[in-house]
């Protein structure tokens, strides 16, 4: 049996959920690369969906530091293998004025979509 720190069996990064007729992953461990995102593609690949959840406690500063081209980077490889991200972001959260209105506009993406709640997510997620 496997130590919990066993780093031959590192822990999980996500977990499976099954929301309706949709499974879906929700990356659980913090980003610190926009290069992680194939990591998140791997695990899509892994639970064959094209659905995941990413919620801004996992994201790092400088996803929403538009100047970094973290957010840009990161959505950019998972539209390009055609996965469909929901963004939990808090209405009351201020991530700054070029945040803010790049929100504005991709609260009615098609592959990612920016939404208040978790439920929302879900629900946005679960929709074929």
């Amino acid at each position: 049996m496997p130590q919990l720190d066993d780093p031959e069996f590192p822990p999980a990064r996500h977990a499976l959920l099954v929301h309706g007729p949709a499974r879906i992953v929700e990356w659980t461990d913090p980003l610190t690369d926009a290069r992680e995102a194939t990591d998140v593609v791997g695990a899509c690949f892994e639970h064959d969906t094209d659905r995941v959840l990413l919620d801004e406690a996992v994201l790092p500063p400088a996803f929403f530091a538009l100047r970094t081209r973290f957010a840009g980077e990161f959505l950019e490889k998972l539209q390009t293998y055609r996965l469909r991200a929901a963004v939990v972001v808090s209405p009351a959260a201020d991530h700054g004025e070029r945040f803010a209105e790049y929100l504005r506009e991709a609260r009615q993406g098609r592959y990612c979509r920016f939404l208040d709640s978790r439920e929302e997510a879900l629900a946005w997620l679960a929709r074929e």
